[in-house]
């Protein structure tokens, strides 16, 4: 299928969604959220299902139906609600302000051609905008249910992970599970990615823990004792350490300081969870040697070979930043100037993979951008970790360390170029400033409010 008419079905996929934004009234647009957060974690699956309909190449299709259900929803907030500035959160508005300014500075140094450019403002701009645009919806509540979506979520993809390491996998994007030179092959279930898949169960794993100490009879606990357990054998069968990296700091920040008096009953949910994970994940192919050779190794840079391919990749990060012009140094060689980008719009240029996500601000927006962005972010990860050490309990807590761990990956991965921890990191700052702003408030380890909730939300909030 040509290039324009893969375009023209996420354009008709747009208008269909402005058209229920714009008619079907409040509860049609929190439906519209939680359709985008649904579809991103099983992008494989839609490419997969795109080759069965014979769609040709179906990634630039597949990949705008968030950014078009993104933009469908901002239209319809702004129309319905008309939300003011000072109803937002100033963290939100500011992070969009800033990355909208560093990618637009980045235009007139561009290297790459207008396609790539407006791919790259996609991947920029789509998801600060979908934390905008879900606030001023926001009711009572939501912020709970919006972390055991991602939960939910989470078991989901574990189960498409689960179900690749038996043999079933005709629904999940082909992808050979064998990688040369490891010790356990890499499943990666419907996400269609094994990085992508760990770091996003990595991050469903902290929220599990958070909803762990709430509950009360032992039928619940076992139910949660099995749930984090299934998690968390998606998380070994990646054979990747981001999302154990990221579970053993939420296991860590959650056991030190937002369970005081519970931490008897964690551990006797957790451990039997990461006992039955390991368990399964050695059935599977992982053994527990080989997982815990994987995760140690990556604290070593020069005799691990993930480490040594990462490594030069950097440099040839920092090689192109040298190489560009004074005006490319100082504001970038533009949005989507390194990735998967040319590929998504056809364009036969030379790809560049960074893996950093600050390496990548520094070659598409310069240093100017790397300040702007890279400041807000580090600034973020900062209130992430103050409020995991001194949290008002413990689903904020886990909400928090999800942050902090997704955050510090950026470091050694763009991860926010990807759709799925993208959107993950975005809609944890919601969760993070919703937690914040009282309105999840509960005792610690229960889940009973500690303060009355009022029935609406104060007018700031409100429009």
């Amino acid at each position: 299928m040509i290039a324009p008419l893969r375009l023209a079905i996420a354009i008709v996929i747009f208008l269909a969604a402005v058209g229920v934004a714009l008619r079907g009234g409040p509860r049609a647009l929190r439906a519209l959220a939680v359709l985008a957060i649904v579809l991103a974690p099983i992008r494989g699956g839609l490419l997969e299902l795109g080759d069965e309909l014979a769609l040709g190449h179906p990634g630039l299709t597949v990949n705008a139906l968030v950014p078009a259900l993104v933009a469908a929803l901002a239209i319809g907030v702004f129309v319905e609600k008309r939300p003011r500035l000072g109803d937002l959160p100033r963290p939100l508005v500011i992070g969009w302000g800033l990355i909208a300014l560093a990618v637009l500075l980045s235009f007139p140094a561009r290297a790459v051609g207008l396609k790539v450019y407006g791919v790259g403002i996609a991947q920029y701009l789509v998801y600060p905008t979908f934390a905008l645009a879900i606030w001023p919806l926001l009711e009572p509540g939501d912020g709970r249910r919006l972390s055991r979506l991602i939960v939910g979520l989470g078991a989901l993809v574990a189960v498409t992970v689960l179900l690749q390491a038996i043999g079933i996998g005709g629904f999940i994007q082909a992808a050979s599970a064998q990688v040369d030179g490891l010790a356990a092959n890499r499943y990666a279930g419907i996400t269609g990615s094994y990085l992508h898949t760990s770091a996003f169960l990595g991050c469903a794993t902290v929220l599990t823990l958070g909803e762990l100490t709430g509950l009360e009879s032992i039928a619940k606990r076992l139910g949660g004792t099995v749930l984090l357990a299934a998690i968390m054998t998606g998380v070994v069968l990646t054979f990747s350490r981001s999302g154990v990296v990221i579970s053993i700091i939420g296991i860590g920040l959650l056991f030190a300081f937002a369970i005081a008096g519970k931490r008897v009953r964690f551990a006797a949910m957790v451990v039997p969870a990461i006992a039955v994970a390991v368990a399964a994940g050695a059935i599977g192919g992982v053994s527990p040697g080989a997982a815990g050779e994987r995760v140690s190794s990556g604290f070593n840079p020069t005799h691990d070979a993930g480490n040594k391919l990462r490594t030069e990749s950097f440099g040839k990060g920092v090689d192109a930043y040298r190489e560009g012009s004074l005006a490319q140094k100082a504001i970038g060689q533009g949005a989507a100037a390194t990735g998967n980008a040319q590929e998504v719009v056809d364009e036969g240029g030379p790809k560049l993979t960074v893996e950093s996500y600050y390496l990548k601000l520094l070659v598409e927006t310069g240093l100017v951008g790397l300040l702007l962005v890279g400041g807000y972010l580090v600034w973020i990860a900062f209130l992430f970790a103050r409020q995991a050490w001194r949290p008002p309990n413990v689903w904020a807590a886990s909400v928090a360390a999800a942050g902090l761990g997704l955050s510090l990956y950026n470091a050694i991965y763009p991860a926010l170029e990807t759709q799925i921890l993208a959107l993950t990191w975005w809609l944890l700052l919601v969760l993070f400033l919703w937690s914040r702003a009282g309105w999840e408030s509960t005792s610690r380890g229960s889940e009973q409010p500690s303060v009355t909730v009022p029935a609406e939300r104060p007018p700031a909030l409100a429009r």
